[in-house]
């Protein structure tokens, strides 16, 4: 009779646990259900009201850009983007030392830049090399001298190329280390 009374106690224990653990369930997958929700909205709503205020600096804005002329193939179209990946150097003085991770994005100024630029990669990633391999560690470190380099590189660039080849220049990865 005590065995009878042992099983009955702990069935009864294994009965009280079960809401609890149900109970838990319903908490995490509200909590879960929740964060989905918030980071879906957050993604759909906010993001983009950032996105256009963090676009561009209201002094980029006014600024014009003698080069944004677009050539009458892609007017009205978004520019071609000629992507240069993970390119690695060491900068000028650092004796090996130091290296900067740079990936540069090229704003085409026409379809047939872009087409040029796929072809002649090798040469173009040489030029890049070139430029900033003569820049020190404290130039490249500089956030102020970031768009004298973009505009330095942006000149050799169109010194080969052609003057209208790049629009603009980006660098969505620059670390140096």
């Amino acid at each position: 009779m005590a065995e009878t009374e042992a099983t009955t106690t702990d069935a009864q224990a294994a009965t009280d646990d079960q809401p609890k653990s149900r109970g838990r369930l319903l908490f995490i997958a509200m909590i879960s259900v929740g964060l989905t929700v918030g980071a879906g909205t957050g993604a759909m709503v906010v993001g983009p009201m950032l996105a256009k205020k963090l676009g561009k600096p209201a002094s980029e804005s006014a600024h014009v850009d003698e080069n944004a002329e677009a050539d009458s193939s892609t007017s009205g179209a978004a520019p071609a983007v000629h992507l240069i990946s993970d390119l690695v150097l060491n900068p000028a003085g650092s004796g090996g030392s130091r290296f900067l991770l740079v990936t540069i994005a090229l704003d085409c100024g026409s379809s047939t830049a872009a087409t040029t630029f796929a072809a002649r990669d090798a040469e173009l990633r040489d030029i890049v090399l070139s430029t900033l391999g003569r820049k020190t560690v404290d130039e490249l470190t500089d956030v102020e001298a970031r768009d004298r380099i973009k505009e330095e590189l942006q000149a050799t660039i169109q010194e080969r190329f052609g003057k209208k080849s790049v629009r603009r220049i980006h660098f969505p990865q620059f670390v140096v280390q």
